[in-house]
C-alpha cells in the first residue's frame, strides 16, 4: 500500500493550498533541504541524502521523506559518475562489480517491504545511520582492506548498504566506508562514488515504485526538487574557495550529530 500525503488526511486544507498533494510549507521545507544538501555535496562531496532526510523529517512523515529522495539520489550520482570520464567510469565498474551486484540485490529486496515498516523503525534506523556516518568521519581509526580481501569485503558492504538503504534510501555510509578502506585515490573518487552510488539508486527507484512509496505525486515533487539539489551543488562548488572544506565539514558533522540524536529520540518515543 502506498504512503499517503499528510495533507490528504486534513480536510481543512483546500485544494488551492496544495501542490502535488503537499502543503506549501512542506514543499518549502523539501526545496530548502535539497538546496542545503546540494551545497553540502558541492563543498565536501558527501551527505546530500543524510542532510536532506534529516531536514525533511521535520515536516514530513518518514515514508514520504524517504520516497522523495529516490530521484535526486539517482540523478546526482549519475552526473557524478559521468564527471570523471568514460575511462574512470569503466574502470570503477570493473573493479567494484561484486559490491554493486550485492547492493542492487539487497537494496531491491529490502525496498519491497519498506512501505510496511513502522515509521518509528525508519526514524530509528536513519538516526543510527547518521550517527554511524558521523563517527566514521571523526574517527582517527581508518578501516583498511587488503587487495586479496577486496571482493569479499565488497560483497559484505553491498549487503550492508542494501539492508540500510532499502528501508531508508541512505545506503551511502557502508559504501563510503568500503571505498575508503580499499584506498580509492582522490582523482578517482568522484567516478567511483558516482558509479557505485548511482547503480544502487536503480533498484531503489524500482523497489519504491513497486511498494507504492514513489507515487506520481511524490515522483513529480522529487523530480522538481532535483533542480534545487543541482543549484545547491553548483553553489557549493563555488563556495569551496570562500570556506575551507575541513571547517565546513566539522560544522556539517556537528549539525548531523544533533539531528541524528533527534531522529533516535523520535524513533524510541
Amino acid at each position: 500500500m502506498g504512503a499517503r500525503c499528510p495533507s490528504a488526511r486534513n480536510d481543512r486544507v483546500s485544494a488551492g493550498d496544495l501542490i502535488f498533494g503537499f502543503t506549501w510549507v512542506q514543499v518549502g521545507v523539501v526545496f530548502l533541504a535539497m538546496l542545503l544538501g546540494g551545497i553540502c555535496k558541492g563543498i565536501v562531496g558527501i551527505a546530500l541524502p543524510l542532510v536532506d532526510l534529516s531536514l525533511m523529517l521535520l515536516a514530513l512523515p518518514p515514508k514520504l521523506a524517504v520516497g522523495l529522495m529516490v530521484i535526486p539520489i539517482l540523478v546526482t550520482n549519475v552526473q557524478l559518475a559521468l564527471s570523471g570520464g568514460k575511462q574512470d567510469l569503466v574502470e570503477a565498474a570493473r573493479r567494484f562489480w561484486p559490491l554493486m551486484l550485492t547492493c542492487v540485490i539487497s537494496v531491491f529486496t529490502v525496498s519491497l517491504h519498506a512501505a510496511n515498516w513502522p515509521a518509528e523503525t525508519i526514524l530509528l534506523m536513519l538516526g543510527i545511520v547518521v550517527l554511524f556516518f558521523v563517527a566514521m568521519n571523526v574517527s582517527r581509526c581508518k578501516p583498511h582492506v587488503a587487495p586479496d580481501w577486496e571482493r569479499p569485503a565488497g560483497i559484505l558492504a553491498g549487503i550492508a548498504s542494501g539492508l540500510v538503504g532499502g528501508a531508508t534510501s541512505a545506503y551511502g555510509p557502508p559504501l563510503t566506508m568500503y571505498l575508503i578502506a580499499v584506498g580509492v585515490p582522490k582523482h578517482k573518487w568522484s567516478s567511483s562514488v558516482g558509479v557505485t552510488f548511482g547503480v544502487g539508486g536503480l533498484p531503489l527507484l524500482a523497489g519504491y515504485i513497486v511498494n507504492g512509496l514513489l507515487t506520481p505525486q511524490v515522483a513529480a515533487l522529487s523530480a522538481i526538487a532535483c533542480v534545487l539539489a543541482y543549484a545547491g551543488m553548483w553553489m557549493g562548488m563555488r563556495l569551496q574557495n570562500a570556506m575551507h572544506p575541513d571547517t565546513f565539514r566539522k560544522v556539517l558533522l556537528a549539525a548531523l550529530f544533533l539531528m541524528a540524536l533527534n531522529l533516535v529520540r523520535r524513533g524510541l518515543a
